[in-house]
């Protein structure tokens, strides 16, 4: 494949059966002539390698000759940023591509993998994520009270009163029946009750900033020399960097 590693960065990659795998996270380039050989598909929290070789770049990305199946039930490697021959080789037979029965020699001048102690470390990112803690809810009720209030009134009452009539007045009349009628008031208490709004009640939420420490623990890997014991008198040999 001539197509450059950073072109395919990104690119969407399309199976054997026309289903979309994933998209390509990173590129590892071939030992021996540096060109693209592998690539890593990222699929949700999986990542699973393809050979670029029998490849396609197209409009829509890159298409491999492989089904989704075969692809996603390839080996787990852990390639970090550099893929070993060893790792390389158990794709290829993964995949039924040619493998090398002699490993060539690295070009003059250049270091093998089995060469190199490779010392990693982890790294420790915080990041923020927004989680729910709890839940406030305004609710109205109904309360009743009694109210107790004293009214003033009054009523009407009916009293007789005789006034005896003497000679002097000389009232005179016939004997024959009468009557008089008088009408009682009094004055009751009426209720009358009416709405009013005393308050306005509202939630809301306030911003309150303040800063956390997290606690964790990182690994880091360490190199030491432990020299043959046999050997420890015959000379120190120079260090040419630190760990």
């Amino acid at each position: 494949m001539t197509t450059q590693a950073e072109e395919l960065l990104g690119a969407r990659v399309t199976g054997a059966d026309g289903k979309v795998v994933g998209t390509v996270e990173q590129v590892f380039r071939d030992d021996m002539d540096g060109t693209p050989a592998w690539a890593r598909v990222r699929s949700g929290k999986t990542g699973r390698f393809v050979p670029l070789g029998a490849s396609q770049v197209t409009g829509d990305g890159l298409t491999v000759p492989f089904d989704t199946q075969k692809i996603m039930g390839g080996p787990n490697i852990d390639a970090g940023q550099h893929m070993s021959a060893t790792q390389a080789e158990e794709l290829s037979r993964y995949y039924g591509l040619t493998v090398p029965t002699q490993q060539q020699a690295a070009p003059r001048g250049r270091l093998t993998d089995e060469e190199w102690l490779v010392r990693q470390e982890e790294r420790l990112q915080v990041g923020k994520e927004m989680i729910e803690t709890g839940r406030v809810r305004l609710h109205k009720y109904v309360d009743v009270e009694p109210i107790d209030q004293a009214v003033h009134i009054y009523h009407e009452e009916y009293d007789v009163e005789r006034i005896p009539i003497s000679a002097e007045d000389r009232i005179t009349g016939n004997i024959a029946e009468g009557e008089q009628e008088v009408i009682l008031h009094e004055e009751r208490a009426v209720l009358r009750k009416e709405i009013v709004p005393v308050e306005r009640v509202r939630l809301r939420t306030r911003r309150v900033e303040e800063d956390q420490t997290v606690h964790d623990q990182v690994r880091r890997e360490r190199i030491e020399i432990e020299p043959d014991q046999a050997f420890s008198n015959s000379g120190r040999r120079g260090d040419f960097g630190r760990s």
